[in-house]
């Protein structure tokens, strides 16, 4: 499966029965875990019948991985760390590193493939918000706002959704960036994907894409979260002469 049908299939927006949609696509069940939420079946028949294709996916990831997530409270959304997941199913990369961790929804469900996979390694790069490019603080809020417009909370725990049981294949690094990726890079060496998801300006996002490019391997991916909020990633993709695979506000390019 490549990424346009992995795109065209999350991107299911009737709101009648979804029923008739997942009988014509029957491979968007690859991704079922061996060991699936014991109340995949049922939730996920609700979803079907609601045209809920997301939440229909997210019922066939492990029952131990769902679990952890609902503790925390976590809804999923538009269906990009789904996006996520299944690229690493798919592809089985050896090294994926990425910037930005937040809560660690990307991260979680990174490492929940690569866990399933039972192979590879995620390298993580993040400032904590209390260290990042604060423009403005609303303390009636506890919330902050960024330079790149990125309202966060104060009190932000890095990584909080992301399972004890899943960190044996991570690496996190705590800084910026601009510091922290041409070292990781060099010392790592070859990276099969690369995820950009920390501060959303026009030079940062292209001064990651510039960095991590040379270092992906051939097929390997570059992704990014949020590229609709600058001309960055479509400005890279002319550059390297790819035509970039868009979900929403999630791009990629393969090498």
């Amino acid at each position: 499966m490549n990424f346009e049908m992995l795109k065209r299939r999350l991107r299911y927006e009737h709101k009648a029965s979804a029923l008739a949609y997942v009988l014509r696509h029957p491979s968007l069940l690859f991704s079922v875990s061996q060991n699936p939420s014991k109340f995949y079946f049922s939730n996920t028949l609700e979803g079907i019948l609601k045209g809920d294709i997301v939440s229909c996916l997210h019922n066939f990831l492990p029952d131990e991985f769902v679990k952890h997530l609902k503790e925390r409270s976590y809804v999923p959304g538009e269906g990009i760390p789904l996006i996520l997941y299944l690229l690493v199913r798919a592809y089985k990369p050896e090294i994926v590193v990425e910037t930005g961790v937040a809560r660690g929804a990307s991260s979680a469900f990174i490492l929940c493939s690569l866990h399933e996979n039972k192979m590879g390694h995620l390298y993580s790069i993040d400032l904590p918000p209390n260290d990042a490019s604060i423009i403005s603080e609303d303390k009636a809020r506890g919330m902050i706002t960024l330079k790149d417009g990125q309202r966060l909370s104060k009190d932000c725990s890095v990584a909080g959704l992301v399972p004890e049981y899943l960190k044996e294949r991570w690496t996190l690094v705590y800084g910026d960036s601009r510091t922290e990726l041409p070292a990781l890079l060099s010392k790592i060496g070859k990276i099969s994907m690369f995820f950009h998801d920390s501060l959303h300006t026009y030079d940062h996002m292209l001064f990651e894409y510039e960095t991590a490019w040379s270092y992906i391997e051939k097929n390997g991916f570059l992704l990014s979260h949020d590229i609709l909020w600058n001309k960055a990633f479509l400005d890279f993709s002319k550059k390297v002469n790819i035509r970039p695979l868009i979900y929403y506000g999630f791009g990629a390019i393969q090498k």
